[in-house]
């Protein structure tokens, strides 16, 4: 802050990040479409292929407790939104019986929590466990596609846990949905 500037807020990135992509898009089909023309003037059929970068990373990193599931929530959310309005935008309607990418992609985050996420002495619900997540928009920027890819961190969390510190949290939840019967057999 020595330098008069503020910290990177999450919006902010967010919007810089889906800004530069749709820029990049919209800079590499005006390119193409350029070449296109030159190259039928020339006489030419192959068109040169001009790709401009589109590709965007964020990067969110920070000690235990300082808030990186939640600024990913946060971001997911924001492209999400971003997403539905761009839909709006061009006049499609969603499918209300369908469930749409972006619903997919936030509604998979309390799996993966329950899975890689534990009580730890500084945080009820700290992640255990890295992602990476890689997000496919469409060339108007829609959302096409997600995937996640997981890296725990704690294995040895399965057997032992530091005192006051708790196990992965499915395996309570499992125990709380199990019956009576169910308890006694696996305890």
């Amino acid at each position: 802050r020595s330098n008069g500037r503020l910290p990177p807020h999450v919006y902010k990135a967010a919007d810089d990040a889906y800004r530069a992509m749709i820029r990049g898009i919209e800079m590499s089909s005006a390119m193409k479409r350029g070449a296109r023309a030159r190259n039928r003037a020339a006489g030419q059929k192959k068109d040169d292929d001009f790709e401009m970068p589109t590709n965007q990373s964020i990067l969110v990193s920070g000690e235990s407790g300082a808030g990186k599931t939640v600024t990913t929530k946060i971001v997911l959310n924001y492209f999400a939104m971003l997403s539905r309005k761009t839909q709006e935008d061009h006049g499609q309607v969603p499918d209300e019986g369908k469930t749409s990418i972006e619903q997919q992609v936030l509604q998979s985050n309390p799996i993966l929590e329950a899975f890689g996420n534990a009580r730890t002495i500084r945080n009820d619900n700290s992640s255990r466990f890295g992602k990476y997540i890689n997000i496919a928009f469409s060339g108007q920027g829609q959302l096409l596609r997600a995937s996640i890819d997981t890296y725990l961190l704690e294995k040895v969390r399965l057997i032992h846990q530091t005192a006051g510190e708790r196990n992965f949290h499915v395996f309570y939840q499992f125990l709380q949905a199990a019956t009576e019967d169910e308890r006694n057999e696996f305890l």
